[in-house]
């Protein structure tokens, strides 16, 4: 099913009121949800692939509650639903006016990809940033990612260029607009178009199960020019190597455009920790120390 038809099941089945959505009182501190309603883009059909589990094709049907996650986790990585911020049921339900069964397990989906933080006592909320997740998930992803790429460019050489080179020149058009959102969004479609090539199954499951987190920490190191800048260094750097036939320099440039990418989330990580209280350690994780962040593997 293609993004215009999930679009249209979705306001067919629910029915929106804006008169009552607008009169009705909302509860403090908590998100709108109005972005709920918004068409589905290009963005929220990559979205739906990666929660879902889908290679490059759009699934051939989607239930309400998975159109309701892609939604709500399009924007939780755009941060339009800021960390640590409760998402209630209601308020959603309230929106769209559907039932809590469908919200329900669109909120159990989140939970699977660690969006969102279930609790018995605050219910759902969106899942707070930690330096210490951010080292073990750049650390798992980078050599997934890097497996991943070498068994792409030996099965599939000339598709991986040719996506490669297509997907950072679009890098490079988002670069030059200066909007780190419209970096990011096209970092996630190069990388999710560069993944549908991968003949491993459960190592593409393994890549997707962390791509939404990782794209939420990779955004927050484009948040500054220099932030853009070496990372779109990082990919040319890539793409040079991957058109000379050279595989081991492209897998060694990869991981060093990882590293820099957890880098800059740290370092965006650590200014945020003066301003707001985005950082927060897992229940029951020892807090990860900044010299051991700078120095974790990848």
């Amino acid at each position: 099913m293609n993004s215009l038809n999930s679009n249209c099941m979705l306001e067919n089945i629910i029915h929106v009121d804006n008169n009552h959505n607008m009169a009705r009182k909302k509860t403090a501190n908590l998100p709108d949800f109005a972005a709920l309603l918004e068409p589905v883009s290009e963005f929220t059909s990559d979205i739906q692939r990666v929660l879902l589990r889908c290679d490059g094709q759009d699934p051939p049907s989607l239930s309400i509650a998975e159109q309701i996650a892609s939604r709500l986790a399009g924007m939780i990585v755009l941060d339009r639903l800021k960390p640590g911020q409760r998402v209630l049921e209601s308020e959603i339900c309230a929106v769209l006016d559907v039932s809590r069964a469908p919200v329900r397990e669109a909120l159990r989906i989140l939970e699977r990809d660690r969006l969102l933080v279930i609790t018995s006592r605050k219910g759902a909320c969106v899942s707070t940033y930690s330096p210490k997740e951010l080292a073990d998930i750049f650390e798992i992803r980078a050599s997934l990612i890097t497996t991943s790429y070498v068994a792409m460019m030996r099965d599939h050489p000339a598709e991986f260029a040719d996506r490669l080179q297509s997907g950072v020149a679009k890098l490079e058009e988002a670069a030059r607009s200066g909007s780190h959102d419209n970096y990011t969004l096209a970092s996630f479609r190069l990388t999710t178009g560069l993944r549908a090539l991968c003949d491993n199954e459960l190592l593409y499951d393994m890549v997707q199960s962390l791509a939404l987190q990782m794209l939420r920490y990779s955004r927050l190191g484009f948040g500054t020019e220099q932030g853009m800048a070496r990372s779109l260094s990082d990919w040319n750097a890539i793409v040079r190597a991957v058109s000379r036939g050279n595989g081991e320099k492209a897998a060694e440039l990869v991981r060093r455009r990882m590293r820099g990418s957890r880098d800059a989330a740290l370092a965006a990580l650590e200014g945020e920790e003066k301003t707001s209280p985005l950082i927060h350690e897992q229940p029951g994780r020892k807090p990860l120390s900044k010299e051991r962040a700078k120095h974790a593997s990848v």
